[in-house]
């Protein structure tokens, strides 16, 4: 009895939250990525998975105090650019359970990062996309793949009333993950952490409409 009425107060949530999720993203007026400006960090997140890609994913930094912010939705198939101050960032990622990433990011160079989907939660793990020496790295063929196979999306009107709507059930959600999250072993911790390293400098490049050709866009590591 108890489980089942986890799993109905878990559903129940996923409803409230899901409901009108979908409604509060546009596809950006331009598929162009363009470098972030001065003094400024751009982290592209991205979906791009059979696997759970009906649940809509919430995405939110975490600011000072456990104070957060609304990024947007990632659908399957789409991705977000960021773009935030340098320094340390907390994120979380909401699907049917939460998890985060942290990162440490520098002004003027893009990142990237891909929301896995678990199995066995229905949450989405976002995942650091290296340079290279990991299976999440720029030299994996796939991520020339996600990078076309995925719509650029903003933010619309509507985001800020969804926000508001569910601001008390995500600051619930990041009181009871964050907790879990702080268990991770000093590797799990890296593993989840963008390095400044991680980042190119790039040139503002456009990647089409899910099967444009994706250029040499890296220009220089440092």
């Amino acid at each position: 009895m108890k489980k089942f009425l986890a799993f109905a107060l878990t559903m129940g949530l996923l409803l409230t939250l899901g409901g009108c999720a979908s409604s509060v993203m546009t596809k950006a007026p331009s598929p162009e990525l363009k470098p972030p400006p001065a003094g400024m960090a751009q982290i592209v997140f991205m979906r791009d998975s059979f696997v759970a890609s009906a649940i809509g994913c919430d995405l939110l930094q975490v600011e000072n105090g456990g104070k957060l912010k609304f990024i947007g939705v990632v659908a399957n198939a789409t991705k977000i650019a960021y773009l935030t101050p340098p320094g340390h960032k907390v994120f979380m990622a909401y699907g049917t359970a939460a998890d985060f990433m942290e990162a440490n990011v520098v002004a003027g160079k893009t990142y990237f990062v891909i929301l896995r989907p678990n199995w066995g939660t229905g949450g989405f793990a976002p995942t650091p996309i290296r340079h290279r020496n990991s299976k999440w790295s720029m030299q994996n063929p796939d991520f020339n793949k996600w990078m076309k196979d995925t719509d650029l999306v903003v933010p619309n009107a509507k985001a800020p009333d969804y926000f508001q709507k569910n601001k008390a059930d995500f600051e619930k959600l990041y009181t009871r993950y964050w907790a879990r999250f702080q268990h991770k072993t000093p590797a799990e911790r890296i593993e989840r952490t963008l390095q400044p390293q991680d980042g190119r400098y790039t040139q503002s490049q456009a990647y089409g409409d899910k099967g444009g050709v994706v250029p040499a866009f890296f220009m220089r590591r440092y």
